[in-house]
């Protein structure tokens, strides 16, 4: 009974260790680029079913954001204007926009490509039936 009792942590041993592991969220946090909460708040927003997000997950999301804001920045930072506009903005910002655009066009290419390759399978049936037809009549 002794070692079950010693394998548990005291009460103040947990406390420290909460405080301790609330201090690392926090510092961590203060290294984020964007408040992470508000990250978090976007993405369960934007999820239908409900679902637990991992760490690694929300933080991955925080530093892949500031990746897309620092390019977009380096991209007005050709601007030859000392004032940027929302103009400047949005052509930086363009390829991020069309990604979605981008997505459908190719998915319309794919179904146009697909129905293609259905009709010259369907000719190519035809042609071989015909062909296969005529030496049988032939003779």
């Amino acid at each position: 009974m002794e070692e079950a009792e010693a394998k548990q942590p005291l009460p103040e041993e947990t406390a420290v260790a909460e405080a301790f592991g609330e201090e690392i969220v926090a510092e961590e946090e203060e290294r984020l680029p964007f408040p992470n909460a508000r990250v978090v708040k976007i993405i369960k927003e934007t999820l239908k079913r409900e679902h637990q997000i991992k760490r690694d997950v929300k933080l991955a999301a925080n530093q892949l954001l500031a990746d897309i804001l620092t390019d977009i920045s380096q991209s007005m930072d050709d601007e030859e204007y000392f004032t940027l506009s929302i103009e400047h903005f949005n052509k930086a910002a363009r390829k991020y926009r069309e990604i979605g655009l981008n997505q459908k066009r190719i998915l319309k290419i794919k179904k146009v490509l697909e129905k293609q390759r259905a009709e010259l399978d369907e000719i190519v049936e035809e042609i071989e039936l015909e062909v296969s037809v005529e030496p049988e009549e032939t003779p």
